[in-house]
């Protein structure tokens, strides 16, 4: 081989390997700001579950009066679940002379208001106030439409709701899972159509299922006909 046939040869493998480095070189800085990104989300998400559950001493604390081994800091993100958008025309039939009225949860850029009572408590005008077995979370937005933003079975229940910031609406609650009932936080983000679910390790089988509901809702009668 000639030396000019040499030195091409040469110039031709030092760029093959400054080409494959580089190529390394991007991806891995391709990788490090993916991980950024991801460290950085889920500590948003940690700081918006503290803020939501300082906000919550009152469902804080009956599950504490329940269960003394809850321990309110044990919980955990565990997965983020997108959902198809489920909307429809209707204004909120939740008015002043409503009950519930007092228990909505209006948006703090007033782009609608939150319930998550009237699915699950029934009260017909002729019989005892009665609890739905399923239950869901509706938002009225300000645009007339209604958007149903999680739904649950019997297997679980919505407790609290609480706007932690514009874009993102904490909701608190149970579910029934193999080892007993567990308290269990959503962080829903509407404009994105997800929702994020935090695990709690504490377990329990004797949690009153109806049993917040009953305390919170004070001005709703409840002595005859729940079930």
């Amino acid at each position: 081989m000639s030396r000019l046939a040499k030195t091409s040869s040469t110039r031709f493998l030092l760029a093959c390997l400054v080409f494959l480095g580089s190529c390394t070189f991007q991806k891995e800085k391709t990788q490090e700001t993916e991980e950024k990104v991801l460290i950085s989300k889920e500590e948003e998400y940690n700081q918006l579950l503290a803020s939501g559950l300082q906000q919550l001493n009152n469902w804080t604390g009956y599950w504490k009066s329940q269960e003394p081994t809850f321990d309110v800091s044990g919980f955990r993100m565990s997965r983020e679940i997108p959902y198809e958008t489920l909307e429809w025309p209707e204004e909120n039939f939740i008015q002043q002379d409503h009950p519930l009225y007092k228990y909505l949860e209006t948006n703090p850029d007033g782009q609608g208001e939150v319930d998550i009572y009237s699915y699950k408590v029934v009260m017909p005008e002729e019989v005892g106030v009665s609890f739905n077995p399923d239950s869901e979370v509706i938002y009225f937005k300000s645009n007339g439409m209604r958007e149903r933003l999680m739904f649950m079975g019997p297997s679980g229940g919505f407790e609290e709701a609480i706007w932690v910031s514009p874009d993102h609406l904490m909701v608190a609650g149970f579910f029934e899972e193999e080892n007993g009932i567990t308290p269990k936080i959503w962080i829903i983000i509407p404009e994105e159509h997800k929702y994020l679910t935090f695990q709690n390790p504490l377990h329990t089988t004797n949690y009153p299922k109806h049993g917040y509901l009953v305390k919170k809702l004070q001005n709703i009668d409840f002595s005859n006909g729940v079930n």
